[in-house]
């Protein structure tokens, strides 16, 4: 049975539904340990920022009305004091200016500042200054003046729902004054057992026998869903056998009692399939082809009232599986990680595609030398889905239409950025 990509993607997502469980998907955490994770309400700012006017400049404080007599070529203004930034505001007196710096409150009375560059003498080390007329039509009230209140109202929304708490986040809540114990409310994603193996499968780090290979899948989705804000991630080594992975499944499952079973492998039309010929016996499943490469043998369901998502055994399937169907689904349901934000890119060279499926290809975005230039992407590496390696150089995926076509350089695609991958003009630093 062949689906389409998006209708895979609509039947992981309503399998993952089905687990969702609403007590355990917020959290409250203190910030200091929730980087990354992504806010479950609004958060409200406690204090106004700025918390008080104050100069965008290093500059002198004026009342615009001081700089519209009619008839003089130029006005001078005693400067009466000077602002720094931490002081408490002083009083601006009519006539005058007070010479203010950057960050510093904007003295009462005043409703603008000219930036010391723009004076005569600039220079603070003056008793007076002179601002010509023409410098002195343009400052309006407000000029280089940042209002209290201008960038979030005290008890409004500072960050909503679904903000990922970030360096530029996390910032901000330092800025209104939420130290690392103020706790926040995020969004928790699901725990996760991870079933990967097989009879040639080894951990990393054991000798390498002769027919075996090291188990590069434990590890890709065990990271890749603590990325994408998994609860906890457990991981399950299995062998071909039959009897014993239906028995260690069941005790996992009993055990950890898991919102989610990520199963990489064993689905395909061999002989050792052990995952799908365990899960059409014991769950209900369904097995099928998704019009896709890499990733084409799929598979989704529910064990003992688990959610099951089954993705293909090579690396580069399981991890483009992941972009295309886990990550969406963990998104809309349980609001743990960032949906995909696909954008386009034209091609740099020329691609061919194939009858019936679209292609994942890995790639590099290299981005316009200037405006004029629209982005571009070019392939790293072949199609092939054992190539790990590109995946891991990769900034992008790129889907090229399905069609026995080649599509020529310049053709715009659909490319959805990715985490990690090669700095472009980086990559061939070492060879």
């Amino acid at each position: 049975m062949s689906r389409s990509i998006e209708e895979h993607a609509a039947s992981v997502r309503a399998t993952i539904a089905r687990g969702y469980d609403a007590a355990t998907a917020r959290l409250e955490l203190p910030l200091a340990r929730a980087r990354g994770a992504v806010l479950a309400r609004d958060l409200l700012a406690p204090i106004s920022l700025p918390p008080f006017t104050n100069s965008q400049m290093d500059g002198f404080a004026v009342r615009t009305a001081d700089l519209r007599a009619t008839g003089d070529e130029a006005f001078t203004l005693p400067v009466s004091a000077t602002q720094a930034a931490g002081a408490p505001p002083t009083t601006l007196a009519p006539g005058t200016a007070v010479a203010v710096m950057t960050g510093a409150a904007l003295p009462a009375g005043a409703d603008a500042v000219v930036p010391v560059e723009r004076v005569s003498p600039s220079s603070f080390d003056t008793d007076r200054i002179t601002i010509t007329r023409e410098s002195a039509a343009g400052v309006l009230p407000g000029t280089y003046v940042r209002a209290q209140g201008s960038d979030v109202e005290r008890g409004s929304v500072a960050l909503s729902a679904g903000t990922v708490l970030g360096a530029a986040a996390l910032g901000a809540c330092a800025a209104l004054g939420l130290d690392g114990a103020a706790t926040v409310s995020v969004r928790q994603g699901p725990s996760v057992l991870v079933v990967t193996g097989g009879d040639e499968v080894l951990t990393a780090g054991q000798p390498l026998k002769p027919g075996a290979i090291y188990d590069a899948n434990g590890p890709l989705l065990e990271s890749w869903l603590e990325e994408a804000g998994a609860s906890a991630v457990t991981t399950l080594s299995v062998t071909d056998a039959p009897d014993e992975f239906s028995r260690r499944l069941r005790a996992a499952v009993d055990g950890e009692a898991p919102h989610l079973i990520v199963t990489s492998g064993g689905i395909s039309a061999g002989a050792f399939e052990v995952v799908r010929l365990t899960l059409e016996r014991e769950a209900q499943m369904w097995f099928g082809h998704v019009a896709m490469q890499p990733g084409g043998p799929q598979g989704c369901g529910h064990y003992r009232g688990v959610p099951v998502v089954c993705l293909p055994g090579n690396p580069v399937s399981s991890w483009v599986s992941c972009e295309m169907f886990l990550r969406p689904a963990l998104a809309q349901v349980w609001g743990s990680c960032v949906p995909p934000r696909w954008a386009s890119a034209v091609l740099t060279d020329p691609v061919r595609g194939l009858t019936g499926r679209s292609q994942l290809r890995r790639g590099l975005l290299e981005a316009g030398d200037d405006a004029a230039r629209e982005p571009a992407v070019r392939c790293v590496g072949g199609a092939s889905s054992h190539l790990l390696m590109s995946a891991a150089r990769a900034s992008v995926l790129l889907r090229i239409p399905a069609g026995d076509q080649e599509f020529p350089a310049g053709t715009r695609v659909d490319i959805l950025p990715v985490s990690g991958g090669t700095i472009i003009g980086q990559e061939t630093a070492n060879e």
